[in-house]
């Protein structure tokens, strides 16, 4: 019986050895690696599958909605909800409107800033940007047998309005995203997990 316990203790000391995040030794290489990473290549589309759980003291159960993301270039994003509504929200440089059966609104208003302020924020994490603007966000970079994660902490005070802290998370293979987690306070939070296509 007590091999059995220490055996039982050591696997588990492996199994959180192995799921421990430490500091990134090269940290600047690694970013830089990442921000490629994330980068379309001239003239291509990064396509990636999303699922987001919006968690909310305000909800009695968690919001999950389903789509996909389109990256083109730098500049242009479109994040297109198929499930439980049909709705997109396309980014292209400064300007953001939705997008429903064909019919393009551009957003306005306060309902709007806020929405077109999430939209880019968005953009600039998914296309890598957001990781190499130090004016935009302290980034705390660990990693762990799989992954690389992401601590950001916005410097500007509008974005402090919208988000506490953002933590992103990416596949130690080929750099690309896995997941975003915007804390917008201690009760809310909105988890986007991608899967690229």
């Amino acid at each position: 019986m007590t091999r059995q316990l220490t055996i039982l203790f050591l696997a588990l000391c492996l199994a959180f050895t192995a799921m421990a995040q430490t500091p990134v030794a090269d940290r600047d290489a690694v970013l830089a690696r990442i921000v490629a990473a994330q980068k379309p290549q001239a003239g291509k589309t990064q396509n990636y599958a999303f699922t987001q759980t919006k968690h909310s003291p305000m909800l009695t159960h968690d919001a999950v909605s389903h789509g996909t993301l389109t990256l083109v270039g730098e500049r242009r994003m479109r994040w297109h909800y198929s499930d439980p509504t049909d709705l997109s929200l396309v980014v292209e440089g400064d300007t953001v409107y939705t997008e429903t059966n064909g019919q393009r609104r551009p957003l306005s208003g306060a309902a709007g800033a806020a929405t077109r302020g999430m939209a880019q924020t968005m953009m600039t994490l998914a296309s890598g940007n957001g990781l190499a603007d130090e004016k935009l966000f302290a980034v705390e970079l660990t990693e762990d047998a799989s992954s690389y994660h992401a601590l950001l902490t916005p410097k500007r005070r509008d974005m402090r309005r919208m988000m506490q802290q953002v933590y992103v998370v990416f596949n130690k293979k080929d750099c690309r995203i896995k997941s975003v987690k915007l804390v917008e306070n201690s009760d809310s939070y909105t988890l986007i997990e991608f899967k690229a296509k």
